[in-house]
């Protein structure tokens, strides 16, 4: 003769509507984080909220620069021959209150790679010190924030300026 095992629930062991509420939406913000790490990286959402897009050849940013006489175009022409690396360009012109870029300055690059970039100084009069980051990765680094204040030992009004899509920038004051 077989014995016949019975599971049953023990008194108390059910489940409230409000417990089973709380698994759910406890289940759904744990899938939310789990995917948006995967699928939207934080330091990228941050990175679009701490850059600017040009328009009209302006960013209005904490500081508001203008590329005057095609140097945005200039620009672009560099950031579209290194895409798959970092480049480097120091960008010269005046500052007034408004940061007014007139020319790109070339500086020799030592060592390039996707995520950074080895280069001579920008020279004294250097308005902007400007690199690539990768795609939406606009954010400074440490190493970006010391440049800016050797920079700024030379030029209080230099600034660091980082690229990271066609059109979208961050400058570093």
């Amino acid at each position: 003769m077989k014995e016949e095992i019975v599971f049953t629930e023990a008194p108390g062991d059910e489940k409230t509507l409000w417990e089973k509420i709380l698994i759910l939406l406890l289940g759904l913000f744990l899938l939310f984080l789990l995917l948006g790490y995967f699928l939207f990286p934080l330091d990228t959402f941050a990175s679009l909220i701490d850059s600017e897009t040009i328009h009209d050849g302006l960013v209005e940013q904490d500081v508001t620069v203008r590329f005057e006489n095609g140097s945005y175009e200039a620009l672009l022409e560099r950031y579209n021959e290194y895409l798959r690396e970092e480049f480097k360009v120091c960008l010269l012109g005046n500052y007034d209150g408004v940061y007014h870029v007139t020319s790109i300055y070339d500086v020799a690059m030592y060592e390039q790679a996707f995520d950074h970039v080895v280069s001579e100084p920008c020279p004294d009069e250097t308005l902007i010190a400007l690199h690539s980051h990768p795609y939406r990765q606009c954010l400074a680094s440490a190493q970006d924030l010391k440049s800016l204040e050797k920079m700024q030992e030379v030029n209080p009004n230099g600034l660091i300026g980082i690229m990271c899509e066609a059109e979208r920038f961050s400058f570093y004051a």
